[in-house]
């Protein structure tokens, strides 16, 4: 008995860890569509909302793009005082690569010094520095998702989630440290994340949602356990009725 009990423990949990590890993997694509709005404004007034605040000063400069890689970035401390820290090319990292139909124009002065007019000037650019000198809003475009759909959101300094122009959930949307929260979708549609970068590295935005593999794992682990928990009550009855 004791034997039997110790099995259905192992397989379900060695079922609910390995869920748990691929429920982890960072949303990646097929493709998500990239707004970047970068603003010399000082002050902790950002709000990663729609409409967003204190990322619409005047003269903010804009970037778009399609990016097909994973929604995994963090660029780590220390943390910047100028625009020599926080740079694009380390928040996109290795995963550079997979920007594509990049459009983008305009520069700003000191503090940021950012220049959108290319795609290497964009990724030499800084996103934010210290004492919110400036800062960054990422809008980006998560395409349909389903209704039910958890997202599981990693993130500094803000987010929020939108579909058809309604916020989903409670988010925190404005400064913030490292923090993890979930929104779960309640219809299905077209879905926007907006991030805020702002004060500086860290900067920090994982997107995440438990994947089909994980669910399936996690169903068929379920049917184990009812299975060896039937079995071990159809041998009592036997051992009863004997």
């Amino acid at each position: 008995m004791f034997s039997t009990f110790k099995r259905i423990l192992m397989a379900g949990g060695a079922t609910c860890a390995l869920v748990a590890t691929l429920a982890t993997s960072a949303m990646a694509g097929p493709s998500y569509s990239f707004t970047v709005r970068t603003a010399n404004q000082g002050g902790a007034q950002f709000d990663a909302a729609n409409p967003a605040t204190g990322f619409n000063a005047a003269g903010a400069i804009t970037a778009t793009f399609n990016y097909n890689g994973p929604l995994s970035f963090n660029v780590g401390p220390p943390q910047n005082n100028n625009n020599a820290g926080d740079l694009n090319s380390a928040f996109f990292g290795a995963n550079a690569g997979a920007i594509s139909s990049y459009s983008g124009a305009g520069s700003l002065p000191l503090p940021s010094g950012a220049n959108f007019s290319t795609l290497a000037s964009f990724l030499g650019s800084s996103g934010s520095a210290a004492n919110y000198q400036y800062g960054s809003l990422y809008t980006i475009g998560l395409g349909v998702l389903s209704a039910g759909t958890r997202l599981t959101i990693t993130h500094d300094d803000g987010v929020s989630v939108y579909q058809g122009g309604v916020r989903i959930g409670s988010t925190t949307a404005g400064p913030t440290s490292a923090i993890t929260e979930s929104v779960v979708l309640s219809n299905t549609g077209a879905t926007t994340l907006y991030f805020g970068r702002q004060n500086g590295a860290p900067s920090v935005l994982t997107v995440a949602v438990p994947e089909p593999a994980s669910i399936a794992l996690f169903g068929a682990g379920l049917l184990g356990l009812a299975a060896l928990r039937g079995r071990r009550s159809g041998k009592q009855a036997g051992n009863a009725a004997a």
